[in-house]
């Protein structure tokens, strides 16, 4: 049997992350933009287990860069990594916040257009920029299902569904009930949003090229999208210089996302996340060990 964890110390554990985000929620958005920036260019600048990782994914997805410019790009990255931090902690707490930071919007003239004409909708939206700022837009412009996935801290997931659900989001648990529940919403001309470049349990991925080298991919994007015939489109909020805010980007996934063929839809999946991460590389979450779950016979880089 596997240990089990106190349950007060998980108590503990969701007050103190609770008052920490919180307080950071505290900070006017420039200052709370300005202490991420200075915290998050010390962290770069020491050997921690973050910037390693981040230099391993990057050499292996860039491999025409310099070892140089990937030291470079790792530590911008971080400083990115921080920023988003601190600004979901301000943007949980207050919401109407992050939309406010929001100054301007690209392509979404075709995401309009199928929503009016009660088509389903995906939106895949992989660790790039502030994808809380994604959310609260989508939330507020359409009719948005998502799923969600407990933390383990009561208190902390309390915090985060009040920020995603204040412009109305209907949430859906990741059980076989929350998929079902999510299938029928779709089948109705529903949007959902899942984000496609995490890590899935073994039973629900593939492998499937990314950047020449073959990832884990969760494969439930791809069904749901086989089983609703929803639109896929990729999207992300792009973190703007110095204090300006937010642009949203929309952009039509790779056609073939859709295909009947599993293996085909996740390539082009896996194909539509790079067009979007290699619009903005440094506001990428490259300190996620994306390729842990190497094919049999191989060993994961890290």
């Amino acid at each position: 049997m596997g240990r089990r964890t106190n349950p007060r110390i998980q108590t503990l554990k969701g007050r103190a992350a609770v008052f920490a985000l919180r307080l950071v929620a505290c900070l006017p958005f420039a200052l709370n933009r300005l202490l991420a920036t200075v915290l998050g260019t010390l962290l770069a600048r020491l050997p921690t287990e973050a910037g390693r990782i981040s230099r391993i994914n990057l050499a292996l997805c860039y491999p025409n860069l310099s070892r140089a410019d990937v030291a470079r790009l790792a530590r911008r990255s971080l400083v990115e990594s921080i920023r988003n931090t601190f600004e979901i902690a301000l943007f949980w707490r207050h919401p109407s916040a992050g939309l406010r930071r929001i100054v301007s919007v690209e392509g979404d003239a075709l995401l309009t257009q199928a929503v009016n004409e009660g088509q389903p909708v995906m939106i895949l939206a992989p660790h790039l920029g502030c994808w809380e700022v994604l959310n609260f837009w989508l939330a507020d412009h359409y009719d948005l299902h998502v799923m969600f996935a407990p933390s383990g801290l009561p208190q902390v997931d309390k915090l985060v569904r009040e920020g995603r659900e204040h412009y109305g989001s209907t949430m859906y648990p990741t059980t076989a009930r929350g998929v079902a529940g999510l299938v029928r919403a779709m089948r109705k001309g529903a949007m959902t949003a899942i984000l496609p470049d995490q890590v899935p349990d073994r039973r629900s991925g593939r492998h499937a090229p990314f950047y020449g080298h073959p990832a884990y991919t969760g494969t439930l994007s791809c069904k749901l999208i086989q089983q609703t015939g929803a639109r896929p489109f990729m999207a992300w909020a792009r973190r703007l210089p110095g204090t300006r805010g937010f642009e949203i980007r929309i952009r039509p996934a790779d056609a073939d996302v859709a295909s009947e063929d599993l293996d085909t839809a996740l390539a082009a999946l896996n194909r539509s996340i790079e067009a979007l991460i290699n619009e903005d590389p440094s506001q990428y979450l490259w300190s996620y060990k994306r390729f842990r779950r190497p094919p049999a016979g191989e060993t994961a880089p890290y």
